[in-house]
């Protein structure tokens, strides 16, 4: 059986180690990240169980998901449960094999209500970039930011605390280095209202990939909060769509915790607001932009040499499923999952399973 030695092993068995933590908030701290590497570089699956009331930061769930890790929460007189399903579990290890539950097996402590709420703007965009020209990474993430807060990003780093201040120059630099090994970074938002952004950078034959995933909660209540992430989802993703060679992106309103971080609740499924479909995936699709734009809605995004389209979706009211399933029904399936198979983390989002092989 492989095995990992380090600090943070608390036990392991068949193709699994975990870690225990006490945490409040379970981050992607310099030790935490170290575990996850090296329990994936071993081939096993890392699990990590935290009390009932922990709650963990977007860029570690994000890291614990690509090693296809579990979070798993110790309740104080009641078992174990999955902190992403609900699934009632006899033992941590039963994580990585219970599937989803149904709603007699589903732990009570899942679907308890959160302390608090709010709406967020959650959006993932694809970007492409020639190494051929001169390549400035963490644009999407810097506009971004700076829609949400007015300014640019406050800190960003590969590890949370993030400590240095806001550098593109920096960031690119870094992950030049890295090639041919992937890179991700995290970068925050100042002020008052919490935005947090990833910035993941890998290699591809034509170049740099650069995937940023993007929260931020959205100031007031009821109709005006809906209307406020309306129009700044679909102003983030007209910014995204004139920075690099943007493939595709989407973003969403979904209900979270003040803070971005997440807690081992359930909650409702996200609302899809827009769908950017920039010049590289409009080449991809085989579409003719002002046509399509005719046929679906939206209008023309970035350069008129090389456009873009920006569609709107559905708002905080609902309608974003039937109106995109609508747009995308209107393209060639084949090229379609074609464009997805690029940007796996844009169709995990659209909720678009993979072409069969």
């Amino acid at each position: 059986m492989s095995t990992v030695t380090h600090p943070y092993l608390d036990a392991a068995g068949p193709g699994w180690a975990g870690t225990e933590t006490r945490a409040q908030v379970i981050a992607l701290t310099t030790g935490m990240s170290d575990f996850l590497h090296k329990t994936a570089t071993q081939g096993l699956r890392p699990i990590v169980v935290s009390t009932e009331f922990a709650r963990m930061t977007q860029p570690m769930a994000q890291v614990l998901s690509a090693v296809r890790g579990q979070w798993v929460v110790r309740t104080r007189d009641d078992g174990f449960y999955d902190a992403r399903s609900g699934a009632r579990l006899s033992a941590p290890a039963e994580a990585l094999t219970a599937g989803a539950a149904n709603a007699d097996g589903i732990h009570p402590l899942f679907v308890r209500a959160q302390v608090a709420s709010t709406l967020q703007v959650v959006a993932t965009v694809s970007t492409r970039h020639r190494v051929s020209r001169p390549v400035r990474l963490g644009g999407v993430a810097e506009a971004a930011v700076d829609l949400f807060t007015g300014a640019e990003p406050a800190a960003w780093g590969a590890l949370e605390p993030l400590l240095a201040p806001w550098d593109r120059g920096d960031l690119t630099e870094r992950s030049r280095r890295r090639v041919p090994l992937d890179s991700q970074w995290i970068a925050v938002g100042g002020g008052d209202r919490p935005v947090v952004s990833t910035i993941q950078v890998g290699r591809t034959s034509e170049g740099l990939e650069e995937t940023t995933r993007v929260w931020a909660t959205v100031p007031g209540v009821g109709r005006d909060a809906g209307a406020t992430a309306t129009a700044e989802a679909r102003e983030m993703l007209a910014r995204a769509g004139t920075i690099g060679l943007p493939l595709i992106g989407a973003a969403f309103a979904a209900i979270g915790a003040p803070d971005l971080a997440r807690r081992a609740t359930a909650t409702p499924q996200p609302e899809p607001l827009a769908l950017l479909v920039g010049p590289a995936g409009v080449r991809a699709l085989g579409v003719d932009p002002k046509r399509w734009i005719g046929e679906v809605g939206g209008t023309v995004v970035g350069s008129p040499r090389l456009p873009g389209v920006l569609l709107p979706l559905g708002s905080v009211d609902g309608g974003g499923w039937t109106r995109l399933e609508d747009v995308l029904a209107t393209l060639d399936p084949a090229r379609l999952a074609d464009l997805l198979n690029l940007a796996p983390h844009v169709r995990a989002l659209l909720q678009v399973p993979e072409r069969s092989r």
